[in-house]
C-alpha cells in the first residue's frame, strides 16, 4: 500500500475536472470554486448519465478524458428517509461510487476525491478524528448511508493499489445553503427547519412541530466553504491511508438552531418538540487538526446567521 503524502500542490488551471453530483448544492459550490481557480469543469448530470449503469458511466468518462475527478454524487436524505429506504440508499450510493471510481481507474484519471459523510464514523459523542474511521459502527439511524460511504473509502484504497491513481476521501458535516433540497422527506436539519418555519409564517400557522428533543448538536458548514475544502483536498491531500475532515470544529444544538431560524423568518408562535420522534446521533463534531496540518484552508465565508439568511432568501425565491 502506498502513501504518497503531501508532496506538491496540484495546479488545476486549464486541467479538466469531472464532477459527479454536479447539480447538487455542494456540487455547484465545488464547480464554482474549480472555475475560480481556472479549471475546466465537466459536469455529470443524472439526466444525461445514470451512474448506476456502468456502461453509461464509463462512456461518459471516456468521452470526457478528465485529468481529475471529484465524486460528489450520492443518494440520501434525513432520518425519516433513512428509515424508509435503507436498502435503496446503500445500494445506490455504493454502486454509483464503485462505478465512478472504476471508470476513473480505467480511463487514466490522475486523482479522484470522493465525498464521504460524518455518518460513516462510529456512533459516539466524542470529537471525531480520522483514525476513528476504522472503529465501530455508524449510528443505526443512518447506518445505510454511513456504511455505503465507508465502502467507497475501502474501494478507493484498492484501486490506488492496482492502478496509477491517487484516490482520497474527504468528510464534512451537515452542509447547508442555496440549492439545498427542501423536499420534506429528504432534506436535512437546516433545510427542514427553514422550510417549516418559513412556511408557517407564510401560512399564518400557530405552531411548528419539530422532531425529537432538540438537544442533539450538529456541526454545520455553508456549502461554499465545503466546496472550497473539497477543491483544496484535490490540490493538497494525497494520503490514501486516511480520509480528511473538513470543518470548523464548532456545533450548535438543534433547539438553538430552530430558535435562530424562527427569529430570522419572524415566527413568534409556539415551537413543539415531538419526543416520540427520534433524535438521531447526539453529537457529530469533526476534529480539524489534520486539515490544518495539510494547510487545507477554508474561510468561514459567512457567519451562521448570514448563511441561514442567504439560504432562507433563496428558499423564498423558489416559492414564487
Amino acid at each position: 500500500f502506498k502513501c504518497r503524502g503531501n508532496k506538491n500542490m496540484i495546479d488545476i488551471k486549464n486541467k479538466k475536472v469531472i464532477v459527479t453530483g454536479a447539480a447538487s448544492m455542494v456540487g455547484r459550490s465545488i464547480i464554482k470554486e474549480l472555475e475560480t481557480r481556472g479549471a475546466i469543469v465537466d459536469r455529470v448530470l443524472h439526466e444525461e448519465c445514470d451512474l448506476l449503469d456502468f456502461n453509461q458511466c464509463l462512456n461518459k468518462f471516456k468521452e470526457s478524458k478528465p485529468d481529475y475527478c471529484i465524486h460528489a454524487a450520492g443518494y440520501n436524505g434525513n432520518i425519516s428517509f433513512n428509515r424508509q429506504y435503507p436498502s435503496d440508499i446503500f445500494y445506490n450510493t455504493t454502486i454509483m461510487g464503485l462505478n465512478t471510481l472504476k471508470a476513473c481507474s480505467l480511463v487514466g484519471v490522475k486523482k479522484v476525491v470522493s465525498l464521504l459523510s460524518s455518518c460513516a464514523y462510529r456512533s459516539t459523542d466524542e470529537e471525531l478524528r480520522e483514525e476513528d474511521f476504522f472503529k465501530g459502527m455508524p449510528d443505526s439511524s443512518v447506518d445505510a448511508h454511513g456504511l455505503s460511504k465507508k465502502s467507497l473509502f475501502y474501494y478507493s484504497k484498492q484501486i490506488s493499489k492496482q492502478y496509477d491513481i491517487t484516490a482520497v476521501c474527504t468528510i464534512f458535516n451537515t452542509a447547508y445553503g442555496p440549492f439545498d433540497s427542501f423536499k420534506i422527506e429528504k432534506t436535512k436539519v437546516c433545510g427542514a427547519l427553514i422550510k417549516k418555519f418559513t412556511d408557517a409564517v407564510i401560512n399564518s400557522e400557530d405552531q411548528v412541530v419539530c422532531w425529537g428533543t432538540g438537544a442533539p448538536r450538529r456541526e454545520l458548514i455553508y456549502c461554499d466553504d465545503a466546496g472550497k475544502g473539497v477543491v483544496e483536498t484535490l490540490q493538497k491531500y494525497d494520503d490514501e491511508s486516511l480520509p480528511i475532515n473538513i470543518g470548523f470544529n464548532e456545533d450548535i444544538s438543534i433547539e438553538q438552531l430552530a430558535n435562530k431560524i424562527a427569529a430570522i423568518v419572524g415566527f413568534k408562535n409556539k415551537i413543539v418538540w415531538d419526543t416520540n420522534k427520534p433524535d438521531g446521533q447526539y453529537r457529530k463534531i469533526l476534529n480539524a487538526d489534520r486539515m490544518n496540518k495539510y494547510n487545507i484552508t477554508i474561510e468561514d465565508s459567512v457567519s451562521l446567521d448570514g448563511g441561514l439568511k442567504k439560504t432562507i432568501q433563496w428558499y423564498k425565491e423558489m416559492l414564487k
